[in-house]
């Protein structure tokens, strides 16, 4: 792949860095597009074709040939230049997205996008690129409260951002970016465990209630509740908040939680587990809040 010059650095490297690929640290963007593979092949290359029309009309020709893009069959992998401000991305360029998308809504072919935004070092090789930051942002983007959100949401575009763009830009008071309008959500897609931000232009209530199941499979509360997009007063941000299973994924496993229908939940874990009544629990000493017994095992 070869890189555009605004990747390329303006003055030689030092004499010690000659030879290294030097990361750069840049706005990684991902995109993919909602049911995809349910398409015929001819409707899957229209749809390509319509994808970069609009993302390429919502960053406009010039700046649009300074990133670096990725093909990625039902999607695609944007890298932002450093010179591109990311208050930029995510208060002019995605907005015009989603106004574009509103535009077309239900057209031929539908557009229904999942996007995840994150910054952070990208290293370049003769292959492509790669770095701890495109994993996340492709975790980021194959969430599943990213994917609860568009899945519901009565707009064409759900948006997920890291907590470094949360922290940087959401709520750095940018124009057309309103961090009441970003919420806490837990995601955890494979090795990663970490906190994000959910946006849902157009469509706040399905943001708040993808948030809100998110606390609750975790078994936690939300700062989605009060609208604001901060966190909980007291509450320190962690990596690895809520169940190690994720935000309710139902996956078997130590500590797994599964949400119940009935308003109870069922735990499976190695250790002591404290529950609310009328529970379903499988485990060593067990507590419901009245007595504490260990459980019964009939001799044969």
């Amino acid at each position: 792949m070869s890189r555009p010059d605004s990747f390329r650095s303006p003055e030689p490297l030092p004499a010690a860095l000659r030879g290294m690929r030097a990361p750069q640290h840049v706005t990684v963007l991902v995109a993919d597009v909602e049911a995809f593979s349910s398409r015929t092949d001819t409707d899957q290359m229209r749809t390509r074709e319509a994808l970069y029309e609009e993302f390429r009309a919502a960053f406009g020709e010039e700046l649009w040939a300074l990133c670096l893009r990725e093909d990625r069959g039902d999607g695609l992998l944007i890298v932002v230049p450093p010179r591109i401000p990311k208050a930029m991305v995510l208060g002019t360029f995605l907005p015009r997205l989603e106004r574009a998308l509103a535009d077309r809504r239900r057209g031929d072919p539908l557009l229904r996008i999942r996007i995840a935004v994150h910054a952070g070092d990208v290293h370049f090789d003769e292959h492509g690129l790669g770095g701890h930051a495109v994993n996340q942002a492709f975790r980021l983007c194959d969430s599943a409260p990213l994917r609860a959100a568009i899945r519901t949401a009565r707009s064409d575009s759900a948006l997920l951002v890291s907590d470094a763009i949360h922290d940087n830009v959401v709520r750095g008071g940018y124009e057309n970016i309103s961090a009441a309008s970003f919420h806490a959500v837990d995601v955890s897609v494979k090795e990663t465990r970490t906190r994000a931000w959910l946006h849902v232009a157009g469509d706040d209530e399905a943001a708040v209630r993808v948030a809100r199941e998110t606390a609750a499979a975790a078994g936690r509360g939300t700062a989605a509740e009060d609208g604001s997009g901060e966190r909980e007063p007291g509450r320190e941000r962690s990596p690895e908040r809520g169940s190690e299973s994720g935000w309710g994924s139902g996956r078997e496993g130590d500590g797994d939680r599964t949400a119940d229908p009935t308003g109870g939940i069922s735990l499976r874990a190695g250790g002591d587990l404290t529950i609310e009544r009328d529970s379903m629990i499988a485990g060593r000493d067990i507590s419901t809040g009245e007595e504490r017994r260990r459980p019964r095992w009939r001799r044969s």
